[in-house]
C-alpha cells in the first residue's frame, strides 16, 4: 500500500456549512483509513487559500485536494471571491515546490482552463484531476462522497502512476452523472483522459 501526504483544502459556501456537506472531512477520514498523513484547512478567503497552498507546498505534501465551488472560469470561496484559474496558479510560484497532484472538488474542477493557466508557468503540478461538463453534470455533494475514495483508494494501491489515475476516472465516471478528467504534463504539456470524443 503506498503512502501519500495530503492536504485538504476547503473553502465551503455559508449554504453548505449549514448544511453540513463539508466534503473535506470525508477526504480527510479517507486519507486516515488507508494511514496517509492528511492535514485539512480552512481557506475563507484568497489569503487563506494561498496560505494553504504554501503550507502544501513547505510541508512537501504529495497531493493538495481543493474543494470549493466553481465555473469554467475559476473558484469562488467561502467570502464569495472569484478567483480565476490564473490568480489560482499564481498562488502555487511562491513556494520551493508544489504537490505532485492537484486535486479540484468543485463544479467544472477540470476545465481546460486550469491546465492552460499553468502551462507557461515555472512550477505545476504532474497531474490536474477534476470534473468537467455542463451544468446537468457539476459535481454534487453526493458524487463528490461516493467517488473520491475511489480515487485515493487507487492511488494507495497503485501509486500516482498514468494508470492509476485513468482506473479510477473509469470507475468514477461508471457510478455517477460526473465526467471526471485527468491531464498528466507530458512532453511541454498537459494531456487528457479520456481523450476528446470526436462528433
Amino acid at each position: 500500500m503506498k503512502k501519500f501526504k495530503i492536504l485538504i483544502a476547503e473553502s465551503v459556501s455559508p449554504g453548505d456549512f449549514y448544511a453540513d456537506n463539508c466534503e473535506g472531512h470525508v477526504v480527510e477520514a479517507v486519507a486516515r483509513v488507508l494511514h496517509w498523513k492528511a492535514n485539512y484547512k480552512i481557506a475563507l478567503n484568497a489569503e487563506t487559500l494561498c496560505r494553504a497552498i504554501r503550507a502544501a507546498s513547505s510541508g512537501e505534501y504529495d497531493i493538495l485536494h481543493l474543494s470549493c465551488h466553481g465555473d469554467a472560469k475559476g473558484i469562488q470561496l467561502t467570502d464569495e471571491t472569484e478567483v480565476s484559474w490564473a490568480e489560482l496558479v499564481d498562488c502555487f510560484q511562491e513556494g520551493d515546490r508544489i504537490p505532485q497532484a492537484l486535486i479540484i472538488s468543485s463544479c467544472v474542477g477540470g476545465d481546460g482552463g486550469i491546465a492552460r493557466a499553468f502551462q507557461n508557468r515555472k512550477r505545476r503540478p504532474s497531474v490536474i484531476f477534476g470534473a468537467e461538463g455542463k451544468a446537468k453534470r457539476r459535481i454534487t455533494f453526493t458524487g463528490a462522497c461516493i467517488t473520491w475514495p475511489i480515487l485515493y483508494t487507487s492511488l494507495a494501491k497503485d501509486g500516482l502512476t498514468r494508470d492509476a489515475f485513468k482506473g479510477a476516472v473509469t470507475k468514477m465516471n461508471l457510478i455517477t452523472k460526473h465526467e471526471f478528467v485527468y491531464r498528466r504534463w507530458h512532453e511541454g504539456k498537459y494531456r487528457r483522459y479520456p481523450g476528446r470524443r470526436l462528433a
